[in-house]
């Protein structure tokens, strides 16, 4: 769902946008290339075979699935939630598997929010820092930053969505909650 709409002028001029001025993030750029990029393109198996790299588990690692990776993080309080918000964000995945706009939408995503993962939120894990440390992290780091990014693109797209994607990414093996990876 975008909020871009079509405006023809008087004199003829035409504008295709948002009338949104506020500076964009590297992510929110990125996305609104996806969109003008996706209008007239049908590169649907490329894009495809690229959110593949995501959506099946890494074989490189060890399939242990979400319980024992969030057990091996001492994170069991997470199960219930996780699991909950990682299957919604399964389904969504399956249901928009035939949108173009949205698989490159997902791909920049997922991978932002392993890059962040990785890059900021991994090392503080391995540091030991607290649960209620990580948990500001993983809100003000990827969670905050990635919603404000994509609602940009589909107002739908709620926190619990990206949290969803979050753990959708831990479940496949690509994200792992301990101190070892």
């Amino acid at each position: 769902m975008s909020m871009t709409s079509l405006v023809n002028y008087e004199d003829e001029s035409r504008h295709l946008g948002d009338n949104y001025f506020a500076p964009l993030t590297n992510l929110e750029t990125a996305i609104e290339q996806i969109k003008k990029a996706c209008r007239d393109n049908n590169s649907l198996i490329d894009i495809l075979n690229e959110l593949a790299e995501f959506i099946q588990s890494d074989a490189s690692r060890e399939v242990i699935g979400l319980e024992e990776k969030l057990n091996r993080g001492s994170r069991q309080d997470l199960f219930k939630r996780a699991t909950e918000l990682k299957n919604r964000f399964a389904m969504r995945v399956a249901k928009n598997q035939m949108l173009l706009t949205e698989q490159h939408v997902y791909i920049q995503i997922l991978s932002a929010i392993k890059t962040t993962w990785y890059q900021k939120i991994h090392p503080r894990i391995v540091d030991g820092a607290s649960n209620s440390e990580i948990d500001q992290l993983i809100q003000d780091e990827l969670i905050s930053p990635i919603h404000k990014a994509i609602v940009r693109f589909d107002f739908s797209i709620t926190s619990e969505n990206v949290c969803g994607m979050l753990y959708f990414l831990t479940g496949l093996c690509h994200i792992y909650w301990d101190s070892k990876c």
